[in-house]
């Protein structure tokens, strides 16, 4: 829908008045007053700078998701290794601490992400890491056994912590820079099409498949850069598969009498 309002809205009418003042353009080129050289070297620049603002807005925005799934990851496995840690410590405290962790990763996976792909925030995932942290310290540290699972327990809720603010603060930010790469890399793209009817392109058929091609090949690039700007859905968006993969883990554990 979006893709087809930009058509509408902007390609189209840029393409009628191309067409409006093309007949004008043939009579200046055959008259020997166009610059081919100036407009040559202009379009140039245009295609230039539309390439290079492109590829900074789709490094930008790519990396927003690989940010976020490389956080996923940490959160996830740091998970995974307090579930096995605490698998010795003494009742209740095992049992605790591995059903808060379950918890958390079906939180993640079921609220939070939907959430943050809204740009809002989950208070019950960061009430479930509060309480995971206060069952990890409140472990006991008898033996050398239980002090080394207490204090890897420590270290990875630190991780969950990290990835887990890393993760927030990615999926919530404005992202106003991007934005501002991405309705640049549109106007270029409509500048694309628009210059080479404006300055009086040839109704020959191999310049008006080239046209076609043109406009669907940019069309194309903008929808994906569009789609690239919502790094929690669409096409390229990053799913929850690493606490869902986590709750897999738990739940192996589980009837394994783990």
């Amino acid at each position: 829908m979006l893709l087809l309002t930009l058509l509408a809205l902007v390609l189209l009418p840029l393409c009628v008045v191309g067409f409006t003042v093309l007949n004008a353009r043939r009579k200046t080129a055959a008259s020997g007053e166009a610059d081919s050289d100036s407009q040559s070297f202009a379009g140039g620049v245009l295609n230039a700078l539309f390439t290079v603002v492109l590829a900074f807005y789709i490094v930008f925005a790519w990396q927003n998701g690989d940010d976020i799934s490389k956080a996923s990851d940490k959160e996830a496995n740091a998970l995974i290794d307090t579930h096995w840690q605490v698998s010795t410590a003494p009742e209740p405290h095992a049992t605790t601490i591995q059903s808060l962790a379950a918890q958390y990763a079906a939180r993640v996976a079921d609220h939070e992400w939907s959430a943050l792909d809204r740009g809002e925030t989950d208070p019950e995932t960061d009430r479930l890491l509060n309480s995971l942290r206060a069952e990890v310290l409140a472990l006991p540290a008898d033996t050398e056994t239980l002090k080394t699972a207490r204090e890897q327990s420590m270290q990875n809720v630190r991780q969950i912590d990290e990835g887990h603010r890393q993760r927030v603060d990615v999926a919530t930010d404005d992202q106003n820079f991007n934005i501002m790469l991405l309705m640049a890399s549109i106007l270029g793209g409509v500048l694309m099409i628009a210059y080479p009817l404006i300055i009086g392109l040839s109704m020959r058929p191999a310049n008006v498949v080239t046209m076609v091609l043109l406009t669907l090949t940019i069309g194309f690039t903008i929808f994906i850069s569009i789609e690239l700007l919502h790094p929690l859905h669409g096409p390229f968006g990053v799913a929850p598969d690493a606490f869902k993969a986590a709750l897999d883990a738990f739940a192996t554990d589980t009837s394994a009498g783990v």
